[in-house]
């Protein structure tokens, strides 16, 4: 049979509007934090300096997120071009955005209705409202009368301390209802990965002053929002040291056809690094190998190798960086979430191949083996700390993965908690043997938490009372020498505690 033409056969053309129910799928790779920033990605693009990001709770439960920022905010056009799905526009090579899905995509992800109030700073305000229901019905949108939208934008531009800007808003959400003590944390911990997220992602411009985030709780009941929590920027590659000698190190690559060569920064990880940059998210910072990939200064990728080479637990020092947008952006694919690069086959031959090369002849391989050596003489030394007894509840999860991260744990001994209790205002601390746990005075709480309290509250004073106790909890008893060290203690902590009251009742 011959080869038929394309067009063999065509007798008309129909334009097949798409369906609707599409509309159910946008945002199915969204976590908050990837969604809430690409909200911020339109607040960058629109020249915002300052963006809010605001939890709203009603009866303790969170039924609401509005991010406002300062940018040139948007007319009536633009307004409704910012509703529509999938609209095409000419982005600036400075642009965040790309898809023109970011702004519905990511506030369905977690929210039924989506509203925008905004002002270009004029005297004209422009309201629109989308829920999912109808969006996937016949994708119709709502225009909001401009004196509510005035009302409701009113507080948000005070926030910022601007004339113009906007506000997205999402309600109807799908965030958790809080039951019970251990789920109360929901929002703390939401908070506290959002800020990690956005100080990571915006760290650049965080850091020279181009851009202000902040976070904060707002309570319906009384109408007042808490302290606000300013994001600090987190720097994946700011190390104070450098792990070895040479790096990091600059390679060359040269890919296939393209116009112009890929530069990596490669860097090898300090083994004994402890602070935000290395334990990104929290989490082990062995988990986050590989590239990372900006674009306009904004951090697109965190870690992983792209399919170049395997993630392996003995390459947990090696991060490499691309900030070369230009240079890498004709041989890559990205999601519409900005959650995931894909390589072209040209990029991954020329980074792990020999034409990726520095000055003194070093290859992506050879940096790649210098990363697993460091990692593994580190390891030689891990082995001869003296172990430690596992911090359980009441310290904070992010110190107890460095703890068992840096030293090893006694797996002879019962866990310590820590917790707070009543006691006289005299006394500081007890210890029960016992109960495996370290009791601190309740009377202090409140001063030492600033008046949050959680589970895993006050992290810096209970991890140094962990710190200064552990080695008390081993054994079978407590000697002289034991009991006199716990008096000492409580009696020069509960002096200081009261002297630290006192101080913050005179200033």
């Amino acid at each position: 049979m011959g080869a038929v033409s394309d067009l063999s056969g065509v007798v008309e053309r129909r334009v097949l509007e798409p369906d609707p129910g599409l509309v159910k799928s946008l945002g199915m790779h969204h976590t908050l934090e990837s969604a809430v920033a690409d909200l911020v990605d339109n607040s960058v693009d629109a020249g915002a300096a300052r963006v809010v990001v605001r939890f709203e709770v009603e009866g303790g439960q969170p039924v609401a997120l509005t991010v406002v920022d300062d940018g040139r905010g948007m007319d009536e056009h633009q307004a409704d071009e910012a509703m529509r799905l999938g609209r095409q526009r000419d982005y600036a090579s400075s642009d965040q955005g790309h898809f023109g899905i970011g702004l519905k995509a990511a506030s369905f992800s977690h929210a039924d209705t989506l509203a925008v109030y905004t002002s270009p700073g004029d005297g004209a305000f422009h309201g629109r409202r989308l829920r999912k229901a109808e969006v996937q019905r016949d994708y119709s949108c709502d225009v909001l009368d401009p004196a509510v939208v005035e009302g409701e934008l009113a507080g948000g531009l005070r926030r910022v301390d601007a004339c113009r800007g906007t506000c997205v808003r999402w309600s109807d959400t799908r965030f958790p209802r809080i039951n019970d003590l251990d789920e109360r944390d929901w929002l703390a911990e939401s908070r506290s990965r959002l800020r990690m997220h956005l100080g990571l992602l915006y760290h650049r411009m965080l850091a020279d002053g181009r851009l202000r985030v902040e976070v904060e709780v707002y309570d319906r009941d009384v109408e007042e929002a808490g302290p606000p929590e300013r994001v600090a920027p987190v720097d994946p590659l700011g190390f104070a040291a450098t792990a070895v000698a040479g790096y990091p190190r600059e390679l060359v690559a040269t890919v296939a056809g393209a116009e112009r060569p890929l530069r990596l920064e490669c860097h090898v990880v300090p083994p004994k690094s402890s602070g935000p940059s290395f334990r990104l998210y929290g989490r082990d910072g062995r988990e986050f190998q590989g590239f990372y990939i900006y674009r306009n200064d904004r951090l697109l990728q965190v870690g992983g190798w792209n399919d170049v080479i395997t993630v392996d637990k003995t390459r947990a020092l090696a991060r490499v960086m691309i900030d070369d947008w230009a240079a890498v952006a004709p041989h890559i694919r990205m999601n519409p979430e900005k959650s995931g690069i894909v390589f072209s086959h040209e990029l991954s031959l020329a980074v792990a191949g020999a034409s990726a090369v520095d000055e003194d002849g070093v290859t992506f391989e050879r940096y790649v083996k210098r990363a697993e050596e460091v990692l593994a003489e580190s390891r030689k030394r891990r082995s001869t700390r003296r172990p430690v007894i596992e911090p359980s509840r009441g310290l904070h999860k992010d110190v107890r993965r460095v703890i068992s991260a840096e030293v090893p744990l006694r797996t002879d001994e019962d866990p310590i908690e820590i917790r707070w209790r009543r006691m006289p205002a005299d006394r500081f601390l007890e210890l029960d043997r016992e109960e495996r746990t370290v009791f601190l005075n309740q009377f202090y709480r409140p001063m030492l938490t600033g008046g949050r309290t959680g589970l895993s509250d006050a992290p810096l004073v209970k991890t140094l009372v962990f710190l200064l106790t552990e080695e008390h909890f081993r054994g079978h008893h407590w000697g002289p020498r034991d009991k006199d060290l716990i008096e000492i203690w409580d009696a020069v902590l509960g002096a200081a505690v009261q002297a630290e009251y006192g101080y913050r009742d005179q200033v």
